[in-house]
């Protein structure tokens, strides 16, 4: 038969969780921490990169058929506002 848990029993599981159980935990949430803030280090001091509009030939390639004079003005307006956006 199971017995059951007396109050000095539980005080004392109590005590050896708090001293035990909890400063690995603690450990492992400072470590997880730390890798992320280095992550976050490192993402913040990488380059960013120069905008790389699409060529005319590209342009064409992505429309499929040929532009006009004006639907490539439209393109470059699109292609502005990304840049605009994303930079």
């Amino acid at each position: 038969m199971r017995e059951i848990m007396n109050i000095e029993q539980e005080k004392a599981l109590r005590e050896y969780l708090q001293e035990a159980i909890v400063p690995l935990i603690e450990q492992v949430l400072v470590k997880k921490l730390g890798q992320a803030m280095s992550f976050a280090a490192e993402q913040l001091v990488q380059p960013k990169r120069e905008w790389q509009g699409l060529t005319d030939e590209e342009m064409h390639e992505c429309w499929g058929d040929p532009l006009t004079p004006l639907g490539m003005k439209h393109a470059r307006m699109i292609e502005a506002k990304l840049k605009e956006k994303n930079t």
